[in-house]
């Protein structure tokens, strides 16, 4: 078994791999339990052109990204990690760092003065 995760949540935007490439992005649209005990109705809306929304009834391992068939084919659903989010946190500390500094600098023109 391989580790994974928490359960998708609405919002979250997925990669969905599909012979253990990646298929398509998607958004979790809505995440609720199905009638099924220990099974969800996952839909989510496929980043791509069209857009299309679709549900899968997955189990409790499959909702926290284990791999699963579907209709003989490999899938598996894995969580996107946003890369900006430590761009972004290396940029306001530079930007704190240097508001800290005290420089004194030149204000240049950007017009030609005559």
């Amino acid at each position: 078994m391989i580790p994974y995760g928490k359960i998708f949540s609405v919002g979250q935007v997925v990669l969905v791999y599909i012979d253990d490439d990646p298929g398509f992005f998607a958004r979790v649209e809505r995440v609720q339990p199905d009638r099924k005990k220990g099974w969800w109705q996952m839909t989510f809306l496929m980043l791509a052109i069209p857009l299309k929304t679709m549900t899968w009834v997955l189990d409790d391992e499959q909702m926290r990204g284990q791999p699963f068939t579907m209709n003989g084919v490999a899938m598996q659903i894995k969580q996107v990690e946003t890369p900006e989010a430590e761009h972004f946190r290396d940029t306001e500390t530079r930007v704190a760092e240097s508001e800290d500094e005290s420089t004194d600098g030149n204000v240049v023109s950007m017009f030609d003065e005559e």
